[in-house]
Parts: C-alpha cells; structure tokens; sequence
C-alpha cells in the first residue's frame, strides 16, 4: 500500500497556491496601496509608448506581521500616462508570493485604460511628473 501523504500535501499545496493567487476580484482592488503599505517608485521602469509613457511601482507591506492572510507579500503596479494632458491610467498589477514567484497578473487590453487627472497632491500625480520629467 502506498502512503498518502504526499498527494494530501500536494493537495494542501495547490489549494494554498490557488487561494493566494485568487486574493483580488478586480485589477482596480489588486492595485489598491494602503497605509500599510510601502511602495518605491521604479525610475528604471520608464519606457516611451508612442504618445504615452510607462512606469512601475513596487508595493509590498510596511511590516510583515500585518499583511492580511493571503495577501501578496509585494506586487508591481504598472501605470501609463499621457504627459501632454497630464492623465494617467492603470495597465496592469502583478503579484508575487512569498518565494518571489508571480502568482497572478492582471491586465486590461491594449485601448482600454481609463486615463484620468490625477488628484493634486497624490501619489500618482507625483510619480506622472517623475515620469514625464525624465529625459529617455
């Protein structure tokens, strides 16, 4: 007779895997930063899409003992922003476990960004003019 333990562990694994990498319903609650969390702006990210540009932001948790339970420990934000009429939309998020692996990517299709003005004083307003003040 051959022990069983191994397929549970397995199936422990790829349940945990499955639920951590389900932590979010929507792009828009994957990019959600918080109080708790820290993020760093990517100033090597910047890359000239046509008429727009892009960058990233690194979100992970201001201390580790508060990250929610299936939370992502760090994930990447990826922005777009038109610099001529100072807007900027989310393109995607991608989240990694605790091992550095990604777990899930989120992304909305080539067109379909919602460019906005950012509100004055954000975190976005500041890093869309880091990004369109940068000389590529």
């Amino acid at each position: 007779m051959k022990p069983i333990v191994p397929v549970a562990a397995a199936c422990l694994l790829v349940s945990l895997a499955t639920a951590a990498s389900a932590q979010y319903a929507t792009i828009e609650e994957a990019a959600a930063i918080t109080d708790d969390n820290v993020t760093r702006y990517e100033r090597d990210s910047i890359k000239q899409q046509g008429d727009m540009r892009r960058f990233d932001v690194t979100v992970a948790w201001r201390d580790g003992f508060i990250r929610p339970e299936g939370a992502p420990p760090r994930k990447t934000v990826r922005y777009l922003v038109k610099c001529a009429v100072k807007e900027i939309a989310l393109a995607s998020v991608a989240t990694f476990g605790v091992g550095g692996e990604t777990t899930k990517l989120y992304g909305i299709a080539p067109g379909g960004w919602d460019f906005a003005a950012p509100a004055a004083g954000s975190r976005e307003a500041e890093w869309m003019g880091k990004a369109c003040a940068e000389s590529l």
